[in-house]
This record gives structure tokens, sequence and C-alpha cells, in this order.
């Protein structure tokens, strides 16, 4: 099988696509043919500069290592204790760091589940990280409810996109910064409000928030506490938190990271089959090295408006 492989960090020149043995099942272990995967921003900063910081220490690879974090697929071959999977199931999940593969190898016990047979899987592909993502940063740490206010930065991206959904799901009032040229599709996701961050100031357009989600940056989330009401809440997964400002204004902030259970996964593949959840795909590139190289180039690079995914013969 094909795999892209890291022998060192750094320009895109570093990713190499390699020959390796297709993996065989353990007791407990799930082979999937893998279908799509999701390009994210964790991919660029770890090719680029190796594990970063925020990292637990547990999950930091050593070089040589792959990269990837969501996939969908099709199980091929299953340990002989496996009771979750059978044989050409479709499944959706996380991967981390093993996803840039023609073939991969889980343990029944990962986070990744069967979906509906009648879904597509290409989309499914880059569903896991931004939807995790969101879910930690919006709801289990952001709380999102009924009546409150949530202003979502980069709500065009993969996790902004996820996130106004989920917010909006759970009965609250969106605002969501972008630039100009997305407000319409950020409308259409169930933002009710939009800011154009290129041209507007959001610490002159809103306040007394109940939540703030920064997907953007630090400068973003830099600005974002005097936005907040007291009481209130900022999640970030892109910025560093700065507690005492926090605790200083009486606010509750979350650095958030990207995971779901098993149950929480198959809550929001649910919400996805009934229509509740979108996914939208901005652009399909396929495995290979001139392939990967410009879906790394155009995430780095380019305007995000949905999903970039790497999609397998």
């Amino acid at each position: 099988m094909k795999k892209m492989m890291l022998h060192n960090y750094g320009a895109d020149e570093v990713m190499k696509i390699e020959e390796h043995e297709i993996p065989q099942p353990h007791d407990t272990g799930v082979v999937v043919k893998t279908v799509a995967i999701g390009v994210n921003d964790p991919d660029i900063i770890m090719r680029k500069n190796g594990p970063f910081p925020t990292m637990p220490e547990h999950m930091k690879p050593t070089l040589p290592h792959s990269l990837g974090q969501d996939f969908s697929g099709i199980v091929t071959a299953v340990g002989k204790d496996v009771t979750r999977f059978k044989v050409g199931d479709p499944v959706v999940g996380m991967a981390f760091m093993r996803t840039y593969s023609e073939y991969i190898l889980l343990d029944e016990k990962e986070v990744f589940v069967k979906v509906p047979e009648n879904l597509d899987l290409v989309p499914l592909g880059g569903f896991y990280l931004g939807v995790a993502t969101a879910y930690a940063a919006t709801i289990r740490d952001g709380k999102a409810g009924a009546g409150q206010k949530v202003l979502i930065h980069g709500g065009a991206g993969g996790v902004g996109s996820k996130a106004i959904q989920l917010a909006k799901n759970a009965g609250a009032y969106v605002i969501a910064t972008g630039r100009a040229s997305q407000a319409d599709y950020m409308k259409s996701l169930g933002a009710d409000e939009t800011i154009d961050f290129e041209t507007q100031d959001f610490t002159k357009t809103v306040s007394n928030l109940d939540l703030v989600v920064n997907i953007t940056g630090q400068e973003t989330l830099d600005r974002s506490y005097q936005v907040v009401k007291r009481g209130g809440r900022i999640t970030s997964v892109n910025g560093l938190p700065n507690e005492e400002l926090a605790e200083e204004r009486g606010i509750e902030i979350t650095y958030s990271h990207g995971f779901m259970t098993i149950e929480e996964l198959e809550n929001v593949v649910k919400l996805y089959a009934e229509g509740k959840l979108d996914i939208t795909i901005d652009k399909e590139y396929p495995f290979d090295l001139d392939g990967l190289k410009q879906a790394h180039h155009d995430f780095e690079f380019g305007h995000n408006k949905g999903k970039k995914v790497i999609v397998f013969a």
C-alpha cells in the first residue's frame, strides 16, 4: 500500500510517498481501506514545525511518522475479538497521525463508528476533526444553549461552519466573522448576523456576549475578552488563553481540544444523516504527492470555505 511519511520537518517537499505492507488486524484490530481524509491545520503545523506546544506529551510522534486526523473508509478485516464492526462496514472517525495511507489499522476501542450505507463517504472523510473541534469549543466547553449570544470567529472554515450549525441547533443566537464574500454562506448555515473582519471591528460591533468561539488565531483571541460579559465564556482552538486576564474580567476560558467519545460521534453522525449538520466540500485532491502538496498549499495560503479533502482511488 502507499503511505505518506515524514523523515524531517519543513516545506511540502518533506512529504514522501512510500510502499508499506497492508496492516493485519490483531485480536481487537480493525483494518480500514481509506476512502477520503480531511486536510486540517494540525497537518500543516506538524509538517512544517513538528509537534506543537499544546500537544499532550503522550501524543507527540517521533520521526519518521505520517500525518492525518479524520477519515472515512470501508472495513476490510477484523480481529477475532472485534464486536463493533464487520467486513464491509462504512465507517468514519479519527486515527491520529495515521490517515495519509491507503489502509489504516485501528483498535475497535478507538473513536470511529459505522455510518448508514446510503451516505457518501467522500465528504465524510473531512467530518471528524472539524466536528469534534467545533463540538468541543461550542457544546462541551462552550456550553452554548438556548437564548445565548454566541460569536464564532472564522465561521466559513471547516471548523467554524460546523460550530455555527451546532450552536444554532443548541438554540443560540449566532454571530459569525468572515469575509464579506462569505456572508451568505455563513447565513445559510444558520448565522443570524455576520461581521466582515476585513472592514469591521467586531469589538465595536458586538458586546455582552455569552460565548466567543475563537478559531482564527492569537490576535483575534486577545481582542475577544472585551466583548464577553462577566460570567461568560471564551473557547479557543487556535491561540493560547490568558488566564489572568480572563480571571480579572470574570470570564471562563478554555483551550478546547478536538475530541469526541464514541457516543458523541454517533450523535453528530445522526445529526448529519438527518440533514441537521452539513459538510461543505471546498475542494478534492487525489492521494498522490502532487495532490498532497497542492492541498497543503491551498489550505495554508487560500481562502478556506468548508473542507478540503484528499480522495483515494
